[in-house]
C-alpha cells in the first residue's frame, strides 16, 4: 500500500502553470554580492539599485517578507478551516446518527426491515485542487469522533480488488496483525482482499470491546469510506462496491461519502437504479470557497492585515482568476504569495513596510533602517509624493517645506516620510469604516442590490465615488428611508465609525471632516427636526407650517410620496440633511487610493505579470512554437539567410512564414495544415510534406522514411488537438483549430 498512496509530486499538476520556488542562494563576491545584483545567501534576495543597495536594506526586505507572509499564511489557513468547518460538522453529525434504530413503545428498538448503506453526497465544488485538503480535514474530524475512515482516490481504484485493498489496508493499518487478532490463519500471500475480512475484523473488535467492558465505543463507531473524486471512479467499480457493502451492512455499519465536483445528477447518471435504491442518501454542501474568499479579502485587504495591498488592476486579476476559472483557494494563495515575493524581492522601497507599524510620535531612532540616497530619490519620484509636497506648500510650510523636501534627504526621511505613512495608515482605517458603512446601508436595500465584500472592495478601488453606480444606488436607498429607519441607520453607521480605535480623522479626509461627529450631529438633528427646519433657508419648511402636497419638481432626487403624508416638512428637512451627512462621510471614507501618498509603493499594480504567470494559454503557446520554431529551439539552420550573417531581415514577417526543410516535422505539418480548410485530404497533405522534406541540402530521404516521419508528425498533431479523424471521409481529417 506504500506505493499505492504515494503522494503526488509538487510538479505533477497539469492545470497549474506556475510553481513558486525561491531561487537558490549563492554566495557572491567578498561583500556577499557581486556587481549587478548577484544572488546572495539571503534566500535568493539580491541587491537592487544596480548592486548599490545596502546590505542592511537587503536583510530587512527578507525579514519583512517572512514577518508578513508567515502570519498571513496562518491567517488564510485559519479562515479556510473556520469557513469549511460548518459543512464538515454536518457530515460528521450525519455519520454519527446513521444506522440509528427505531424506538417504539411496544417492542423497544427495531432494526430497519431492509438493508441500506448510509451515503452522504458531499458537493465540494469545482475547485478540485482544494479537495484533498478538504477531505483530509473531514477524515481527521471523523477519526477524532472514534470512526474508522478510509479515504480513496480514483487513480488507485481502477479495479474492484484495488478498491478493496485500499479500503482494508487503511482501515486495518497492519492487515496481517489484525487478521491474526481476528483468528485468521491464512498466509500473507494468500490473503484475498474482500469485505469478508472487514466483517471478521469488526466482529473481533466487538468481542474484544465486550471483554474489556467498552462496548459502547464500538456501538457508536462507524466504518466510513470516502470517495474523494467520485466522478473519476469507474461506475461499475462503485456499483459493485455498493452491492457488496449492502450485504455486510447488517454486521458492519458502513457509511459512504461521495465527493462531487460537478452536480448531484452525476450520481444518478453513473450508478444503476438498483445501486441507488440500496443507498440512504443525504445531500451536503461543502463548497465554501466564496465565503472563504470574502472573509480573506476583508481580513487582508479591507482591514489591512498585510502591508501589501492590491491596486485595482491587480485585484481584478486576482478576483477573475478565482471567480472565472477554478474557485480554487490554493490558486488564490499562490497568486497572493507571488505578488508578495515580487514586492519584497524586486522593489527597493519595500523596506518602507517596516515603518507602517511605528506608533505616532516615534523617534527617528525607532525607524528600522536609514534609506540610502537612491531609495530617497525613488520616494521623491512617486507622483503621489509630489502631489503631497505640493499641497503642503499651500499650508504653513510654504515654499521652504518644498525646498527642504526636494533637497534635504534627512528632512524627507525624518519629517515628510512619517507624515505620509501616517496618512496612509489613517486612510486604510477610514476605508475599512467606509466598507462597513456600505454593508450597513446594503442591509436596507433590496436583495438584488446587495453585493458581497469582494465586489464592494473592487468598487472602492476601481471607480471614483461619483462614477460608481452602486454607491449612487446606496445613496438612493438612503433617500427613501423614513425617519425611524434613518435613525436606525445612523446608529449602525456610528457603531461602524467608532469600532476601530485610534483613527485620526483629520488625516483621513482632506478637509478634516470628523466622521463620528458628523454622524452624531445628523442623529441629533433627526431627533429634533424643528431645529433643523429653523436653520433651513426656506420659510415654508419652518416649524408649524401646514402639510401640503409636494410636487415632483420640489422633491427632485428624493423619491418620497407626492401626496399628503404623516411626514412633516420639518422631518423632510432633517432627512435631507441626514442624507447629505451620510453622503459626505462615504465620500471621505471611500475616496480613491490614488490620492494617498505612497500608494504606488504599497498598492501592487503588476497585473500583467500575474496574468502572464498564472493564466496559462497552452494552445497559443504550442501554436506559436510550431509556427515559429527558431525562436523556441534556437535553431541556426532554420534562420533566414540574413539572420545567419548577423543582419536583420527587412521582411521578418515574410521570412517567418517560409516553410524550410530543416524545420521539425511537426512544424512542417502544422504550417501545411494551416493552408487547408476544415477537411484535410491526407494524401495531398503527405504530398506537400514530401515535397518540402525532399528539398533538403543533404541526401534526400527515402520514401519509407518520409512516410514514417509524416505519420509521426500527423500523430503528434492529433495528440496536440489540431486534427481528428472523421468517419465521413476515411481519407480526410478534420481541422480543429483556427488562428495563429
Amino acid at each position: 500500500m506504500a506505493e499505492a498512496y504515494r503522494p503526488m509530486d509538487a510538479y505533477d499538476s497539469m492545470t497549474d502553470s506556475t510553481f513558486i520556488l525561491k531561487p537558490p542562494g549563492r554566495q557572491g563576491g567578498p561583500g556577499g554580492a557581486s556587481k549587478g545584483g548577484a544572488l546572495s545567501a539571503d534566500g535568493g534576495f539580491v541587491r537592487l539599485l544596480q548592486g548599490r543597495e545596502p546590505a542592511e536594506s537587503l536583510a530587512l526586505r527578507r525579514r519583512l517578507f517572512e514577518e508578513m507572509w508567515a502570519p498571513l499564511e496562518a491567517l488564510l489557513v485559519e479562515i479556510e478551516r473556520e469557513v469549511n468547518s460548518v459543512g464538515i460538522l454536518e457530515v460528521c453529525d450525519f455519520v454519527d446518527s446513521s444506522y440509528a434504530q427505531i424506538e417504539t413503545s411496544e417492542k423497544g428498538r427495531l432494526a430497519q426491515p431492509f438493508a441500506e448503506v448510509a451515503a452522504a453526497v458531499a458537493f465540494a465544488g469545482v475547485n478540485t485542487d482544494d479537495h484533498g485538503k478538504l477531505f483530509q480535514s473531514l477524515q481527521g474530524q471523523l477519526q477524532a469522533r472514534g470512526h474508522h475512515v478510509a479515504l480513496l482516490e480514483s487513480q488507485y481504484c481502477g479495479l474492484q480488488p484495488n478498491m478493496h485493498r485500499c479500503v482494508l489496508e487503511q482501515l486495518f493499518g497492519s492487515l496481517h496483525a489484525d487478521l491474526d487478532a481476528g483468528g485468521s490463519a491464512s498466509e500473507p500471500r494468500s490473503v484475498a482482499y474482500d469485505l469478508g475480512l472487514l466483517g471478521l475484523w469488526w466482529a473481533a473488535a466487538r468481542d474484544r470491546a465486550k471483554q474489556s467492558g467498552s462496548s459502547a465505543a464500538t456501538t457508536t463507531s462507524k466504518v466510513v469510506v470516502i470517495l474523494q473524486d467520485f466522478e473519476g471512479f469507474p461506475p461499475m467499480v462503485v456499483d459493485d462496491f455498493i452491492r457488496i457493502a449492502t450485504s455486510y451492512c447488517d454486521a458492519v455499519p458502513i457509511v459512504l461519502v461521495l465527493g462531487l465536483a460537478t452536480s448531484y445528477e452525476c450520481v444518478q447518471q453513473s450508478l444503476t437504479k438498483v445501486s441507488i435504491s440500496m443507498l440512504n442518501v443525504e445531500r451536503f454542501n461543502l463548497q465554501r470557497s466564496k465565503q472563504c474568499i470574502d472573509t480573506a479579502i476583508r481580513r487582508i485587504f479591507v482591514e489591512g492585515a498585510a502591508a501589501l495591498l492590491f491596486g485595482a488592476e491587480a485585484y481584478k486579476s486576482l478576483l477573475d482568476q478565482f471567480l472565472l476559472y477554478s474557485f480554487s483557494i490554493a490558486g488564490f494563495v499562490k497568486k497572493l504569495k507571488y505578488a508578495a515575493m515580487d514586492f519584497f524581492y524586486a522593489h527597493p522601497l519595500s523596506v518602507l513596510a517596516g515603518m507602517l507599524a511605528l506608533p505616532l510620535g516615534a523617534s527617528v531612532g525607532a525607524c528600522p533602517i536609514r534609506l540610502c540616497s537612491d531609495q530617497i530619490e525613488l520616494v521623491r519620484m512617486q507622483r503621489s509624493v509630489q502631489r503631497f509636497v505640493e499641497r503642503q506648500a499651500e499650508g504653513e510650510g510654504g515654499k521652504a517645506f518644498v525646498r527642504r523636501a526636494l533637497t534635504d534627504d534627512a528632512f524627507l526621511q525624518d519629517v515628510v516620510l512619517p507624515q505620509m505613512l501616517r496618512r496612509l495608515v489613517a486612510y486604510r482605517q477610514g476605508y475599512c469604516v467606509g466598507i462597513d458603512m456600505a454593508a450597513e446601508i446594503q442591509a436596507l436595500a433590496p436583495e438584488s442590490a446587495r453585493k458581497p465584500v469582494r465586489t464592494l472592495h473592487y468598487y472602492g478601488l476601481s471607480r471614483p465615488f461619483d462614477d460608481c453606480a452602486h454607491w449612487k444606488a446606496l445613496l438612493a436607498t438612503v433617500r427613501r428611508l423614513k425617519p425611524a429607519e434613518m435613525a436606525l441607520l445612523l446608529q449602525g453607521l456610528s457603531r461602524a465609525a467608532e469600532r476601530p480605535a485610534g483613527i485620526d480623522w483629520a488625516l483621513v479626509s482632506e478637509d478634516g471632516t470628523d466622521v463620528p461627529r458628523a454622524l452624531r450631529d445628523a442623529a441629533e438633528m433627526l431627533a429634533d427636526p424643528d431645529k433643523a427646519a429653523a436653520d433651513a433657508p426656506t420659510k415654508a419648511a419652518a416649524a408649524g407650517a401646514p402639510r401640503r402636497t409636494r410636487a415632483r419638481t420640489e422633491v427632485a432626487g428624493r423619491p418620497l410620496r407626492f401626496f399628503d403624508s404623516a411626514i412633516s416638512d420639518a422631518q423632510l428637512c432633517a432627512l435631507d440633511k441626514c442624507c447629505e451627512a451620510v453622503e459626505a462621510v462615504l465620500r471621505v471614507c471611500l475616496r480613491p487610493y490614488h490620492d494617498v501618498p505612497l500608494s504606488e509603493v504599497f498598492y501592487y499594480r503588476h497585473s500583467h505579470l500575474l496574468d502572464t504567470t498564472f493564466s496559462a494559454q497552452p494552445r497559443a503557446a504550442v501554436q506559436t512554437a510550431l509556427g515559429r520554431p527558431r525562436y523556441y529551439i534556437d535553431c541556426d539552420c532554420c534562420a533566414p539567410a540574413d539572420a545567419k550573417d548577423g543582419v536583420a531581415s527587412d521582411d521578418a514577417e515574410g521570412e517567418d512564414q517560409r516553410i524550410m526543410p530543416t524545420m521539425e516535422d511537426a512544424s512542417i505539418a502544422y504550417r501545411l495544415h494551416q493552408e487547408c480548410g476544415r477537411m484535410i485530404n491526407v494524401y495531398d497533405w503527405y504530398t506537400s510534406f514530401a515535397s518540402v522534406v525532399e528539398g533538403q541540402g543533404r541526401a534526400a530521404p527515402s520514401q519509407s522514411e518520409i512516410q514514417a516521419r509524416f505519420m509521426r508528425a500527423v500523430e503528434e498533431m492529433r495528440f496536440l488537438g489540431f486534427i481528428k479523424a472523421t468517419q465521413r471521409k476515411t481519407d480526410h481529417v478534420v481541422r480543429l483549430t483556427w488562428g495563429a
